[in-house]
């Protein structure tokens, strides 16, 4: 089935790849493969000013959009403004409380107010035009095993779901340096 690579076929193949770079063409598949947009989390723009100008700022160094916080002392209404002069785009919310009210918590109160920390993060992000909410769903630790991490995580992700289909905002999972979802067969299931 394999066959093995000597300098003709090397050679050959090679020239065959430049031909088709040198004619402009591009397959279909190339040709819709999305573009990557580069963005910004908004606590990184480290100067004073407005947000219009933190925006700006952004924009001027090359940036298509900024991710900001929820909840957050951000005032919102300025936000917008901010968004639509600069062209700007806050494509998505962080639930900047996912680490504290974890969703996978033994205690109850806790993961509620998780599950209401990511219900207004939906709701920010449809207030600001974003179309995902960034969210790590749960940590193992002494508290959590990842079985019950799992468990507890998917019961509160699934509550928010509705909101999440009638708002068209998207929930991320984030699986960083909280222990959960380390194989790729765990992300799979």
């Amino acid at each position: 089935m394999f066959h093995k690579m000597n300098r003709r076929h090397f050679l050959q193949s090679s020239l065959a790849g430049a031909a088709v770079l040198a004619s402009g063409r591009l397959s279909a598949a190339e040709e819709k493969k999305p573009k990557l947009k580069k963005a910004v989390k908004y606590g990184m723009i480290k100067i004073d000013g407005s947000l219009e100008d933190k925006f700006n700022l952004i924009k001027k160094l090359g940036f298509q959009g900024v991710e900001v916080d929820s909840p957050s002392n951000l005032n919102r209404e300025e936000a917008v403004k901010a968004r639509d002069k600069s062209g700007i785009v806050i494509h998505g919310v962080i639930d900047s409380v996912h680490w504290r009210d974890t969703l996978s918590s033994p205690d109850e109160a806790v993961r509620a107010k998780g599950l209401v920390a990511l219900k207004t993060a939906l709701e920010d992000a449809k207030f600001y035009g974003a179309d995902t909410v960034l969210l790590v769903p749960g940590v193992v630790n002494k508290d959590a095993t990842y079985e019950q991490c799992y468990e507890r995580s998917q019961a509160e992700v699934k509550k928010a779901l509705p909101l999440a289909e009638k708002l068209g905002v998207k929930i991320a999972i984030e699986v960083v340096w909280n222990n959960f979802i380390t194989k790729p067969e765990q992300l799979i299931q």
